[in-house]
């Protein structure tokens, strides 16, 4: 049951790695102050996207306990480990970098996540 409700949220993890560990040449053209700006907010984004689909397949689970009732726990600390290991797969890929701003867009994403899922769920 762990993985049904989870699905989404894997399919997501994957579709994270393959954008993040793209080479550098497969990302599009376009002016640096204009990429600083997408860039940070598609991290954003896409975080708050992963830290709230982890937490509805946490809490909907019931495999481990301890992951059902500390979902909001767990997805927070998996997104923010995500996210760096992420960055870090980076860093060994061509034209692409490790970068501090990155890493704090993910980790506010997946708070944001956890905002979202409050307002939806608990509000």
């Amino acid at each position: 049951m762990f993985f049904r409700y989870n699905l989404f949220a894997f399919l997501w993890v994957l579709l994270i790695l393959l954008l993040g560990l793209a080479p550098g040449k497969s990302m599009p053209a376009t002016d640096i102050w204009d990429v600083i700006n997408f860039d940070k907010a598609a991290h954003f984004t896409v975080f708050v996207v992963l830290s709230f689909l982890l937490i509805v397949g946490f809490s909907k689970q019931y495999t481990f306990r301890a992951l059902r009732y500390r979902a909001e726990l767990f997805a927070v600390l998996v997104s923010f480990v995500y996210g760096l290991l992420i960055e870090i797969g980076q860093a060994f890929i061509p034209e692409r970098s490790l970068e501090l701003a990155d890493l704090v867009a993910n980790c506010l994403g997946a708070l944001a996540g956890w905002g979202v899922f409050y307002l939806i769920y608990k509000a």
